[in-house]
Order: C-alpha cells, then structure tokens, then sequence
C-alpha cells in the first residue's frame, strides 16, 4: 500500500478542508437535515464522542461487532461508509495506526465535525442544555490515517478492488435504491475482503418496505451477488440515550458480515 490516503482521487470540489465527490444540488442541500439543524449534529456528537457524559459509549455493543469482525494484517484498507461523525473509523484507524482508513458521509457538517475531531486535534462540544446533559467539549485526535470525504453511497470514490474493509451502520434503510450501494460494495472491496453492514432497516417508504423485508429478502439479493456469509445476528440491539432522565430509543438492528 502507498501513502495515507491515496486511494481517493483528486476531489470534485472542497469544502473547508472537506474533499467532495459529488455536487449537492440546492434541493438536496434543502433535504439534508443536518444543513439545517445544528442541533441533529450535537447529538450525533454527544452519541458517539461523549464518552464522558454518558459513563461509556451508548453504542458499545455495535462497536463491539465491529471489533469483533475486523480482518486481521498489517496496512489494510478500512472504509466506514455513512460515518457520522466518524466514532467507528476513528476507533479502528487508532487502534491499528498502519491501517489506511476512511470515513465518508453525505452530509458536510457531519464530517466537518469528525474531521476536527479526529484528524484537526481540535476540541468540539455539543449543546444538549435543553435534553438536561451539560455543555462540555471534547479534545480530539490527529490521526494521519484517516481522512474524510463527501460521497454517494451509490458511487464511491475507491478504485475497483481496493478495500481490505468496508463499514456500514445505520445506512441502508436510509438509501432510495440499496442495490447500488450493494454494487458498489462488491466492485470496491477486494477479493476475500468484508463488508460489516449494521442497520435497524427503519425505512422509510412504502416501497422499500414491500423490497427488502424481510431482511431474508437482503440476505438473498448478496448472496445472489456472490458475497459469502460469515455471521447474521438479528438482533443486535442498541440503546440511543435521548436525555439525562435516561430515556432511550431502542434499535434493533441486523447486524451481517460478508465475505467477498
């Protein structure tokens, strides 16, 4: 493998040190609630990097998945795609500071957040006052293993073949045609990589509802594709914290590794 970061082309545009790979319209910047609603990336901040806050990560057991599934050698090449705020790719790129790691999102603020974090060194906060939880900040990292990027899950910006890993999380149920993404999946990863794929598969529209669920429905169209199975768990459920009080949104999520 090359240098950090030279799987990525040079970038459509940049934003703020943020490379991007495909031009939002005006009406997708519209519809991208995390444009228009700070308060949608203060808690995806609060959780996934307010450890403190919480005693722990919320999402521990996902993160804990991950790990779990994560191959093994030294210099391999990791893409989380729909990072957020970049807590998962984060951990792996520190845990392994040979890996070549990449977190890539469609919403800017999200990755303007992760990347200050843990790429800038600088310290972000999120303003939940109002959900009981203090205004604190969190100092971060610079990791020069990981970069961030802007890109439709649908069209990544890797060359054919080129990722050791690739991660989803919540992120499928949120795609008008998943089907593109599981082509993307198996033209970017190498042979004998994985794909971790993690997702409550909440739709959102009718019609994906008739297509994909059951999740067996999922399952068939990989398989279909070529993708061996290595685990299924369904579920494995998560807690989202939305307040001091401890109220919570319970995910239950399926959780799959595949092999190519």
């Amino acid at each position: 493998m090359s240098a950090f970061g030279s799987l990525l082309p040079p970038p459509l545009d940049e934003r703020r040190g943020i490379p991007l790979y495909y031009r939002k319209t005006e009406e997708e910047v519209r519809q991208d609630v995390y444009e228009r609603y700070d308060e949608l990336v203060a808690r995806q901040t609060a959780l996934h990097l307010a450890d403190a806050v919480h005693g722990g990560y919320p999402l521990q057991p996902l993160a804990d998945y991950l790990t779990r599934w994560l191959p093994s050698g030294p210099r391999l090449a990791v893409a989380d795609v729909g990072c957020s705020v970049g807590r998962l790719v984060g951990d792996v790129a520190l845990a392994h500071p040979d890996w070549d790691c990449y977190g890539l999102d469609f919403s800017y603020q999200m990755l303007r957040q992760g990347r200050d974090y843990w790429t800038a060194g600088k310290s972000v906060s999120a303003n939940l006052l109002r959900f009981g939880y203090p205004l604190e900040s969190f100092t971060g990292h610079e990791l020069p293993n990981l970069h961030f990027a802007l890109a439709d899950a649908a069209a990544l910006p890797f060359p054919d073949g080129s990722l050791d890993l690739l991660v989803n999380t919540f992120l499928i149920d949120r795609l008008p045609d998943p089907r593109r993404a599981f082509a993307e999946w198996w033209r970017t990863v190498k042979p004998g990589g994985r794909v971790v794929m993690v997702s409550p598969l909440n739709f959102l529209k009718k019609e994906q509802w008739e297509q994909y669920h059951p999740p067996i429905k999922i399952l068939d169209q990989l398989l279909r594709q070529g993708w061996q199975l290595l685990d299924l768990t369904d579920p494995l459920d998560l807690e989202e914290p939305m307040d001091r009080r401890g109220n919570v949104v319970r995910w239950r999520t399926l959780a799959l590794v595949l092999q190519r």
